[in-house]
């Protein structure tokens, strides 16, 4: 499992993971939404290169951003640029970046499209079977 948590990051710009090495916190979402989580946060530095980054995970198939600005000030920009990547991540798919939905799966809720959606649904079905 740890291994797959490195893959990840590594995966990621070189920005992002200094950004969240330095407050030792993770991130949890599929590669898919990697371009978006990396567009999000060059424009969040753009505005305030200080910013302090917490986390990257989907809750309930959302992209959720936990960053905080270095000024109170900027925090209403901060939170219109995060909704802006969060509303455009519900049509992404987080595993290839494709247009997708949200979809609930085995009680897992994730944006994916058809292709992958079929393959989740698939996994799950077999998941289900009885072994003998």
């Amino acid at each position: 499992m740890e291994e797959d948590k490195k893959c990840e990051v590594d995966a990621l710009p070189g920005r992002v993971v200094t950004r969240m090495t330095m407050t030792g916190h993770a991130m949890r979402c599929g590669e898919g939404w990697f371009a978006l989580v990396e567009e999000l946060d060059r424009a969040l530095a753009a505005l305030d290169p200080g910013y302090r980054l917490f986390a990257i995970a989907r809750t309930g198939g959302a992209l959720v951003f936990d960053a905080e600005p270095s000024s109170p000030e900027l925090a209403n920009r901060f939170a219109a640029i995060v909704g802006s990547a969060s509303e455009a991540a519900s049509r992404n798919c987080e595993v290839c970046g494709e247009p997708g939905e949200r979809s609930a799966i085995c009680g897992v809720v994730e944006v994916l499209c058809a292709e992958h959606r079929a393959a989740a649904e698939a996994a799950g079905r077999r998941h289900r079977e009885t072994p003998y």
